[in-house]
């Protein structure tokens, strides 16, 4: 029973992939929510498979981290794409892709990735040049973080997000479960719920959308990402650091 039920999901999910794969990568890319690219799905798909293709896609676009920014994210990486010709047939051609350039080639919905690795097998890491930010010093944190990132480059530019109890997808409440957490009805903790309360309907819509794997996991410094991070840290909800790998530098953000 359980091989059968494996083979179901497997094939499920390969069904899911082919159908609305390159619409959900699409969608994310554009900075829609989970709930948003469901709703505009053509095919039924689960929403838990969909956050799954979403969530793939964030890792392999770095748009999140698992481990703090290092020097591998200057590191090219070899990628095997599909191609097809004016005749109808397909072929493989490996391809070396540099993340300098903003990551062009998984934006591309006709370039099929099949394989990914490493060139290097270690994690090079970074002497950071460590500051604290001051508020009287360096001014409100929103503009000081986005003069940062316009002099850094957005792609080497990530915030910690300490949002490991906020998802509200079945993963994440069976780990509640099992660490035995109480959350509220909504899928949020009250004291979780009350920090929640200075963002909007939206953003809190793409916090709960990501299924955070880890307590603390590190986001790219985008536009979104900023103003939700303003907004918390001015609500005394948020404390982290940023790290901005171009300059080699790491803002420690301590709380209000």
């Amino acid at each position: 029973m359980d091989e059968i039920n494996y083979f179901q999901n497997a094939l499920s999910s390969f069904v899911t992939e082919s159908a609305c794969g390159g619409a959900v990568r699409h969608l994310t890319d554009i900075g829609y929510t989970l709930d948003q690219i469901v709703d505009r799905l053509d095919y039924p798909a689960p929403r838990s498979k969909v956050q799954r293709i979403m969530m793939a896609y964030l890792y392999e676009s770095r748009v999140l981290l698992l481990k703090e920014p290092s020097a591998d994210l200057f590191a090219p990486k070899e990628q095997f794409v599909q191609e097809q010709d004016s005749y109808g047939r397909r072929s493989f051609r490996k391809i070396e892709v540099d993340y300098r350039s903003q990551n062009n080639m998984t934006n591309a919905t006709e370039l099929t990735a099949a394989s990914q690795r490493d060139k290097t097998a270690q994690t090079r890491e970074i002497l950071w040049k460590e500051t604290v930010y001051d508020p009287k010093r360096d001014g409100k944190l929103t503009e000081l973080l986005h003069r940062k990132c316009e002099k850094n480059g957005e792609t080497y530019s990530y915030i910690s997000c300490p949002f490991g109890e906020i998802s509200d997808d079945q993963y994440s409440q069976v780990e509640k479960k099992q660490q035995n957490v109480q959350s509220e009805p909504g899928g949020l903790r009250a004291d979780v719920e009350d920090k929640m309360r200075c963002l909007n309907s939206r953003q809190r819509e793409y916090l709960q959308g990501i299924r955070w794997e880890r307590h603390v996991v590190y986001h790219r410094l985008n536009r979104r990402m900023l103003e939700i991070i303003g907004k918390l840290y001015e609500a005394g909800a948020y404390s982290g650091a940023c790290f901005f790998v171009t300059g080699r530098e790491k803002l420690t953000i301590p709380a209000r």
